[in-house]
């Protein structure tokens, strides 16, 4: 993995006697030995294989209070201090710990402005990987273990918990620089507590939400359904369509890539001149590249609903073979039970 790393620290939050979060911090950044870059590499793999991340840009402080004057923002104007924070030290006018120390603090401020209770250790760095500079900011979790030593004791261990990445944020730095139009550049995990923590990350890096991933991979599903449509594929036809699509799209996700509308359309089979790109146009609004949601591909290949205590999910290619669906009695039937279903049944009947 060619992942460089310019500069890291560590902060830790804990919870005072006041029962508020309170920051201890660093003097000196880490070294990039072999542990350090085992972490950055394992952290950055981890972080772009997440879903259900959330996309930002920076707030223009002008344009923010003009709205803010039109009624057309929320109540609160974004803070540009963490943009300007991050301005001067990519100017090399302010150092790298003194940056990450005074972030520190605006993230404990941010953390009681938003009623949050996070404890860990702190992780501020910047680095490259494939040409690309980034700046990660996470809260990593500890947990307590037990391991086996070389005499076979027991001991109690303490560690990071990588796995979850429940609170970090990444700023795309050359995108950000390169791009500045761009509603993108900033990605942030939305969290066990969903929209809260969302809201914390706007307010921390006075930020506004960009792309929304979710709405990006709705739109694709109607696109794909849309130009099926067009060319009156024939029910096999359709179901081999959007296999095509989904096959595509699940191994961009597996590889921690994005979903490129151009490299999709260019593995699909077309109709004439109107392959899949050149129908999209600009009516469904899809960027040219965003992250998959696989919850939402699930609606390329199946059928899945719930409510009312019942959950249904089946393949669309066995609706009108083995499920049929009237529409005039809301009644589905189901031909062919799966042998585990019908097992329960019997014994419950």
């Amino acid at each position: 993995m060619s992942l460089d790393i310019d500069k890291i620290i560590l902060h830790s939050l804990r919870q005072g006697g006041d029962g508020q979060p309170h920051a201890d911090t660093r003097s000196q950044t880490l070294p990039a030995d072999e542990a350090v870059q085992g972490l950055m590499a394992e952290l950055h793999r981890i972080y772009n294989g997440k879903g259900g991340k959330g996309f930002g840009f920076f707030a223009d402080p002008e344009t923010a209070v003009a709205e803010l004057a039109e009624g057309e923002m929320a109540s609160k104007q974004p803070s540009p201090a963490f943009r300007i924070a991050l301005e001067q030290l990519l100017g090399e006018q302010s150092e790298f710990v003194p940056f990450s120390v005074n972030m520190t603090h605006l993230l404990v401020k941010n953390l009681v402005e938003h009623a949050l209770d996070e404890q860990g250790v702190l992780l501020f760095a910047k680095y490259n990987y494939v040409g690309v500079d980034y700046l990660m900011l996470a809260l990593l979790e500890g947990k307590e273990s037990v391991t086996v030593s070389e005499a076979l004791d027991l001991r109690h261990i303490h560690y990071l918990d990588i796995g979850k990445l429940n609170l970090v944020a990444r700023i795309d730095l050359t995108e950000w620089k390169t791009q500045p139009d761009s509603r993108r550049y900033i990605t942030f995990s939305k969290g066990r507590v969903g929209r809260k923590l969302g809201d914390f990350f706007m307010d921390l890096l006075g930020a506004r939400e960009g792309m929304d991933a979710k709405v990006q991979n709705k739109g694709l599903l109607q696109a794909v359904d849309d130009y099926c449509d067009s060319r009156q594929l024939e029910p096999a036809e359709r179901n081999d369509y959007k296999k095509q699509v989904f096959k595509y799209c699940t191994e961009q996700a597996s590889a921690g890539e994005e979903i490129e509308i151009k490299e999709l359309s260019a593995e699909l089979p077309g109709d004439g001149d109107l392959d899949f790109y050149s129908f999209i146009g600009q009516e469904y609004e899809l960027e040219d590249r965003f992250p998959a949601d696989r919850s939402t591909l699930r609606g390329l290949t199946k059928f899945v609903g719930s409510g009312g205590g019942l959950t249904l999910s089946f393949e669309q290619k066995l609706l009108n073979s083995r499920v049929f669906y009237d529409p005039q009695t809301d009644t589905l039937t189901i031909r062919g039970v799966p042998p585990n279903l019908k097992d329960q049944l019997l014994r419950q009947s």
